[in-house]
């Protein structure tokens, strides 16, 4: 039996986003801004976050982002873009996720991040896409879910400057033509 899109997210909330969504969008490929009820998503708006593809997806830029996305990085994401913010394979591993998004479909990861040598978060994220003209896929929707674990120090999260490593613990492609 193949699993739901919905039991691929191993979160309620982010559970929770993929039904808005598929509402959101109704009979369209996906939903455009618009489209977006802030009510829904009350609980996690501050781990909301939204991307624009630039040039088909050559280049990401960072057009939104909650506060809880914010502090656990220590900086606005807004204006930034993807390669000013991460570099080498996470850079290429984050750039390939938003891509697969921009085919139509919706990525989920889990991960724990280690830096220097200390497991300190359990991170979920859930990519969505979004169409300006409900048609043709022009940026990415995320969730970001920060769960603190006993190394971390309390401190934002510097990628530059004191890289992270990540293990993923799942990682899920969907197929949101099966979203309920």
């Amino acid at each position: 039996m193949n699993a739901t899109p919905q039991q691929l997210v191993d979160d309620a909330r982010l559970s929770h986003v993929l039904s808005c969504w598929q509402r959101w969008r109704g009979l369209q490929l996906c939903p455009a801004r618009d489209d977006i009820d802030p009510f829904d998503l009350k609980q996690l708006l501050p781990n909301i976050f939204m991307v624009e593809a630039i040039d088909g997806g050559a280049r990401f830029r960072y057009v939104l982002s909650g506060i809880a996305v914010r502090e656990q990085l220590g900086f606005e994401l807004s204006n930034r873009h993807l390669d000013e913010i991460f570099t080498g394979e996470q850079l290429n591993r984050v750039t390939a996720n938003y891509r697969t998004v921009l085919t139509g479909y919706g990525h989920y990861v889990m991960q724990h991040w280690s830096q220097r040598g200390r497991l300190i978060m359990q991170f979920r994220r859930l990519l969505l896409p979004l169409a300006a003209d409900r048609t043709r896929i022009d940026a990415v929707l995320g969730f970001a879910l920060y769960d603190r674990l006993p190394g971390h120090d309390g401190r934002p999260i510097d990628h530059l400057h004191d890289p992270v490593t990540t293990t993923v613990i799942s990682e899920n492609v969907i197929d949101l033509a099966m979203v309920e």
